[in-house]
């Protein structure tokens, strides 16, 4: 049985103009599942592969559809 929990994160902006659609990706990451949700954090912490999805996120996109 799932359950609902409110959960606060501190995270940094650059501008008040990024609060709502930082909140709304947040929000998307926070209904996946646990595995992938660890996979994406995981993913985070590699220089090489933020590097990758900036520079090459149409490509990836379009390959996984």
């Amino acid at each position: 049985m799932a359950s609902i929990m409110n959960i606060n994160i501190e995270t940094k902006i650059n501008t008040p103009f990024e609060i709502k659609p930082k909140t709304e990706a947040l929000e998307a990451l926070a209904k996946l599942d646990l595995d992938v949700l660890q996979k994406l954090a995981e993913l985070s912490k590699s220089p090489n592969a933020i590097s990758q999805l900036k520079n090459n996120f149409g490509m990836i996109k379009g390959f996984l559809g």
